[in-house]
């Protein structure tokens, strides 16, 4: 179903929440602009399944939303200061030779607080190009947390950098919304996505199901979806996905990204993630997981 269709109750704020009456409130929906470089982003947010429209329709990068939920006591600008600077730090420092691949968990856990570990990354990616649009479900426990955009810029500047990071207070109110409940499923195998859908153009809602390795973690934690075109390289884009390569997910991106997700709290085999994209005309497209280079997941797929 189109859950863009039947929305009833629709309050106007930096963003517009759906479902204010609780007998035909079916979702929470939350729709966030992204700019070259800010979000528009509420200050506070019920708890429970929210459903979040990343809209890039107005900036000229692509973008994501990435949900971090900060350990308590940790105010957003230690966050800011103390996290992220150390981020910056080393990605100063690995885009300068400074410090090899390899050495990079190393550096980092040097340069990180001692609370960096109480830092839960609930959610990520889903990267949308510039002029479209794309939803993910996410289900927020109370707490503070960081909305950021971990994109870089052509000059490799992390977005966030650039003031694309807003602070959301989620409350113990609940957004009596359930969850998501959807036809199109997809299983992330080690070597294989296997999804069985009706590929045409449209509203398409996807459920994301992660197999488990030998020690019982998720086989893969991502999926996108990207329209290619005669030029594309599935293996730069691979390659390009990967945060911690120099070229890594600066501006521009090598395909139209047209959604996705990123999940860290996925319980193989039984929690999924959620996400839905418009496929608005015919084209070549592909399903692809980042993966190390040298390796390949993806399908891809025509619609007339």
């Amino acid at each position: 179903m189109d859950t863009l269709k039947n929305l009833s109750c629709i309050t106007l704020i930096s963003v517009m929440v759906w479902g204010c009456s609780p007998q035909d409130q079916d979702e929470y929906r939350v729709e966030i602009a992204a700019y070259d470089y800010a979000f528009q982003v509420p200050k506070e947010l019920p708890s429970g399944w929210i459903t979040f429209i990343l809209n890039n329709e107005q900036a000229h990068e692509i973008h994501e939303l990435s949900f971090a939920r900060l350990p308590k006591d940790i105010t957003y600008k230690e966050y800011l200061d103390e996290y992220v600077g150390a981020w910056e730090v080393l990605l100063e420092e690995f885009q300068a030779d400074e410090v090899e691949r390899s050495g990079i968990s190393k550096r980092v856990n040097e340069l990180l607080p001692d609370w960096a570990d109480g830092v839960e990354y609930v959610n990520a990616r889903g990267m949308v190009s510039p002029g479209r649009s794309a939803e993910k479900t996410v289900y927020l426990e109370p707490g503070l947390y960081a909305v950021d955009c971990w994109v870089k810029t052509e000059d490799g500047i992390i977005h966030i950098s650039n003031g694309m990071t807003r602070p959301l207070t989620i409350t113990n109110e609940s957004a009596n919304s359930p969850e998501p409940s959807v036809e199109n499923i997809i299983t992330l195998k080690e070597h294989e996505i296997d999804i069985n859908w009706n590929a045409e153009t449209g509203f398409h809602s996807f459920a994301v199901l992660m197999e488990a390795d030998s020690l019982g973690n998720p086989v893969h934690n991502n999926v996108h979806l990207i329209k290619t075109g005669e030029s594309t390289d599935l293996n730069e884009v691979n390659t390009w996905m990967d945060w911690y390569k120099v070229g890594g997910l600066r501006a521009p991106a090598p395909a139209d990204f047209l959604g996705g997700v990123s999940t860290y709290d996925a319980i193989p085999g039984e929690s999924a993630s959620y996400f839905s994209v418009e496929i608005d005309g015919p084209g070549e497209y592909a399903w692809i997981v980042q993966v190390p280079e040298g390796e390949q997941l993806w399908n891809t797929f025509n619609i007339p």
